[in-house]
């Protein structure tokens, strides 16, 4: 018995010695990377970025070490504020930069979550091991692939589709208990009023750092850099993740109260901004997951949910007429009617044939770096930034082999959040939802990566904890 306490306070002396070590590298780290970068003048923009990152991942740690359960809602508040610092460190030195250390800082952060995970890892279910299994056997190939091609770009994609897939094991073997389970949605819920407040203001008055931002990126999908003509993407890179972020946070807002922000009002805010951002696949997202969650809550869920609904729709009828931007949201509306017609659907259906040709004379796959917002760091020709198939991305990352292996592994989980949400009626039928939705997501783009596979893995992972007791954070 002496010597397993023994061992058990050598295991703390090694944590807290390797904990200070850390902090201390790091804070020396920081100082050095400012000293250097303070003394050359072209380099300034460079030193803030570094000091944003490094401050991000040093902040990140200390939260890991004394405040673990608020790790999560960091990761989320950082991915969710480093594209708007970024905007606003560009305007402040008039300097558009393409490539920014800052979009570096959420990635640096979520590979906290590996140190648990590496702490816990046997603790693992059978059933997460084989999902690990199948998506580690493609990221190890894809990246092995395409690292060699493609350099940075890969490492930077890696990063991307990994990190979804580390929230998804820390939340199973990390063994929270449920009410910091409900804080974390909260906090998301908190982000998305925040997310959505901010994004109507933007739309009506276009703040001069977005102003610039828009007129240098030249992303013309956005619309005019002026008030009320363009597609709100509030803190987020574009429309397209400010509309996936709001369209996740909106139906988990209306299905339970407790997981609310402001109540009606954080609703109809979220609500509103994702109408503005005139995404349609955000908005069918939103819909699958709210049905998901209908068809397999309790009974009294579905009245609720129902009356909620009824609201939503006379707000929609009456009220949104209203309001500012509510001809271009019907206008979206309508192109519901008429896909045929739709240019956007139609370039979409034109790039799956093309891709579909090049997964046929490729099978085995063009590797991990070769689609992506990654594909900025390397100056090869054979690589494609926007996808609009996230099926097609998986066969042409991984091949033919490995992205069957993962689309069956996301059937897999489907069928398997069905089975357990039989029983458990508040987090599986939300994880149920929300692997759902990214059936459906995956027609449009690859969501498994960045923020979306982030928040969509997060959602899952519930459903693969419930069974776990009950008990305080640790």
């Amino acid at each position: 018995m002496e010597r397993v306490f023994r061992i058990n306070a050598g295991l703390k002396g090694v944590t807290r010695i390797l904990s200070g070590t850390i902090r201390t590298g790091g804070f020396v780290a920081l100082g050095a990377a400012i000293g250097y970068a303070g003394s050359v003048d072209s380099l300034h923009m460079k030193l803030l970025e570094t000091a944003f990152l490094l401050l991000g991942l040093l902040l990140g740690l200390h939260m890991y070490f004394k405040s673990p359960h608020n790790l999560i809602p960091y990761t989320l508040v950082i991915w969710t504020v480093s594209p708007e610092a970024r905007r606003f460190l560009d305007w402040t030195f008039k300097t558009y930069n393409d490539t920014s250390m800052i979009m570096l800082t959420p990635y640096c952060v979520s590979l906290i979550l590996l140190i648990p995970i590496l702490k816990h890892f046997k603790q693992m279910d059978s059933r997460v091991r084989l999902i690990l299994k199948i998506i580690g056997a493609a990221l190890i190939y894809g990246f092995l692939l395409g690292f060699l091609k493609y350099g940075l770009s890969s490492v930077y994609e890696l990063l991307s589709l990994l990190v979804p897939f580390l929230v998804f094991v820390y939340v199973h073997i990390s063994k929270f208990d449920r009410t910091v389970w409900d804080r974390w949605l909260r906090s998301y819920a908190f982000l998305a009023v925040l997310v959505g407040a901010y994004g109507i203001y933007q739309y009506l008055v276009l703040p001069p750092w977005d102003h610039f931002w828009m007129v240098h990126a030249e992303m013309n999908s956005v619309g005019l850099p002026e008030p009320q003509k363009f597609r709100l993407f509030s803190f987020l890179n574009s429309p397209g993740p400010a509309g996936l972020f709001l369209g996740f946070a909106l139906p988990i807002m209306i299905v339970q109260k407790k997981w609310r922000v402001l109540g009606i009002v954080g609703i109809m805010i979220v609500g509103f901004a994702l109408l503005l951002t005139l995404v349609r696949v955000s908005w069918i997202c939103s819909i699958i997951m709210i049905l998901g969650y209908f068809a397999r809550s309790h009974l009294k869920s579905k009245v609720k949910l129902l009356a909620l609904s009824v609201f939503m729709i006379v707000a929609y009828v009456f009220v949104l007429p209203a309001l500012p931007g509510a001809n271009e949201v019907s206008s979206r509306i309508s192109t519901f009617e008429s896909l045929e017609e739709d240019h956007s659907f139609n370039e979409r259906l034109v790039f799956a044939r093309n891709i579909v040709s090049d997964v046929i004379s490729h099978p085995l796959g063009r590797g991990i770096g070769s689609s992506g917002l990654g594909v900025k760091l390397t100056q090869s020709s054979d690589t494609l930034k926007v996808f609009d198939n996230g099926y097609l991305n998986l066969f042409y990352l991984f091949g033919l082999p490995l992205g069957l292996g993962v689309i069956f592994m996301l059937i897999y989980i489907f069928f398997l959040l069905f089975k357990i949400s039989k029983k458990e009626k508040i987090y599986a039928p939300i994880s149920f939802a929300a692997i759902s939705a990214t059936l459906f997501l995956l027609l449009g783009s690859n969501v498994l990566s960045g923020l979306s596979g982030y928040i969509l893995m997060l959602v899952i992972s519930f459903a693969f904890s419930h069974t776990i007791p009950k008990r305080r954070d640790t």
